[in-house]
């Protein structure tokens, strides 16, 4: 019985992954004949011999900062779309596209900073208040969007402790 519901509910969370890993991919795929579509996937693997090759010398408090963020990111996904012809991504898709993140795949909005024309969302979704888990950050300018998909066990404490880092040295 315990293997049983065990099976379940992995089963449940690879499927709740798969949904959210759909949104993105039809967005992406709406724009796929239209624009210029790029995708860049990194591996937990990639994160850690990123972080391996870091080299910590002496007291370096930033190099130990960034690699001991680069080992709890396990995934990282990078999706690119540029308007061919300078035109500009449709902005209800993008409202749809966040709708459906926080309605059917349960993120929640954690901000959005403006700037002129660009625009940065950030969205989490996890299974502890205290860890960032699944992070989709959705990067826009006139012609340019980015959506960045992170998958992490970082906490809120290490994320503070790494703006404090580089804050401290600016």
């Amino acid at each position: 019985m315990k293997k049983l519901l065990l099976t379940a509910g992995c089963l449940l969370a690879l499927a709740t992954a798969q949904a959210q890993t759909r949104s993105i991919r039809a967005f992406k795929n709406k724009y796929q004949g239209s624009a210029e579509v790029h995708s860049i996937n990194l591996s937990g693997f990639t994160m850690k011999l990123a972080g391996f090759c870091i080299n910590i010398e002496g007291d370096d408090k930033d190099a130990a900062a960034l690699k001991h963020t680069l080992n709890r990111v396990h995934r990282a996904k990078i999706y690119t779309i540029s308007n061919k012809n300078g035109a500009v991504i449709d902005p209800m898709d993008i409202a749809d596209l966040k709708n459906t993140l926080t309605r059917n795949d349960h993120f929640d909005m954690l901000m959005e900073v403006r700037d002129k024309e660009s625009v940065i969302e950030v969205l989490n979704k996890s299974e502890n208040e205290d860890e960032l888990g699944n992070v989709v950050m959705l990067i826009r300018d006139s012609q340019d969007f980015v959506i960045v998909n992170v998958e992490t066990t970082l906490k809120i404490s290490d994320v503070n402790k790494l703006i404090n880092q580089f804050a401290y040295n600016k």
